[in-house]
């Protein structure tokens, strides 16, 4: 369905739409947000904007600090929560994840394709890799991830191109991709290879090989990557040792998630 049509439907709730924007803004806030800069990130006005959060805050959803600047409450972030853990092969997964990282004690993470973005649905930990720190329900750009490669490497073309038709592509480090072309190029490699790689695109200091979770049609559900720090593990050694380990366990989930259908 055309997205500017549904839009203009007569069952579409336009305060129910600028409600969960709100939400969504300030969940992809790295701090607490003003009322002009939540507005401004909406493209509502201020009196909007007040009683979006007013009815939010009397929900329990938002709560709002002695700066006058608003946040997301737990009860809010336990609705994405509770919307991963439903995912039934989540389990199977998690499962192998804990048997890599017990193995090569490295970093593993596994995401779903969301939007324009990459969400983190498991991630098992064993050093802070990044300045920041990624928890179950972080989101992350595709084309400077090595999930998102992975997704993307195997998801149709036509729809690639779809989804990174508005896409700006930030150069994040001096190793990101900047534009379309190379992007889909690298994306024909990861075909070719079966694993993604991604070598200080996103963080400099950080590199990760992934692999995807194929469906029934061949099309990525899920991608899982191997996160290390640059200092310890070199390029060479990432794709000859960690990489056919991403791809193995990914291609034993895929198979214990096809047994359970």
């Amino acid at each position: 369905m055309d997205n500017n049509r549904g839009k203009n439907s007569f069952y579409f709730l336009k305060s129910l739409a600028t409600g969960l924007t709100v939400l969504q803004t300030m969940a992809e806030a790295s701090r607490p947000m003003s009322l002009t800069e939540l507005s401004r990130a909406v493209g509502t006005n201020n009196a909007t904007t007040t009683r979006c959060c007013y009815t939010l805050s009397q929900m329990g959803f938002v709560h709002r600090d002695a700066q006058r600047r608003f946040y997301l409450a737990p009860k809010a972030l336990l609705l994405g929560y509770a919307a991963v853990s439903r995912l039934g092969w989540r389990n199977v997964a998690r499962e192998y994840m804990e048997a890599l990282n017990k193995d090569i004690r490295e970093t593993i993470n596994l995401s779903i394709l969301e939007g324009v973005e990459i969400l983190y649905i498991i991630r098992i930990k064993t050093e802070k890799i990044l300045s920041y720190d990624l928890q179950i329900g972080s989101r992350l750009p595709l084309y400077c991830t090595s999930m998102g490669k992975s997704l993307m490497a195997f998801t149709p073309p036509d729809q690639v191109r779809r989804i990174f038709k508005d896409i700006e592509f930030k150069p994040l480090t001096h190793r990101t991709i900047t534009n379309l072309e190379d992007y889909l190029r690298e994306l024909e490699e990861v075909r070719r290879k079966g694993y993604s790689i991604n070598d200080e695109e996103l963080s400099v200091g950080l590199r990760s090989v992934a692999a995807p979770i194929p469906d029934r049609e061949g099309r990525a559900m899920a991608a899982l990557n191997i996160a290390v720090p640059t200092k310890r593990v070199s390029r060479e050694e990432l794709e000859a040792h960690l990489a056919p380990r991403a791809m193995e366990t990914a291609r034993r989930i895929q198979e214990a998630v096809a047994a359970l259908e």
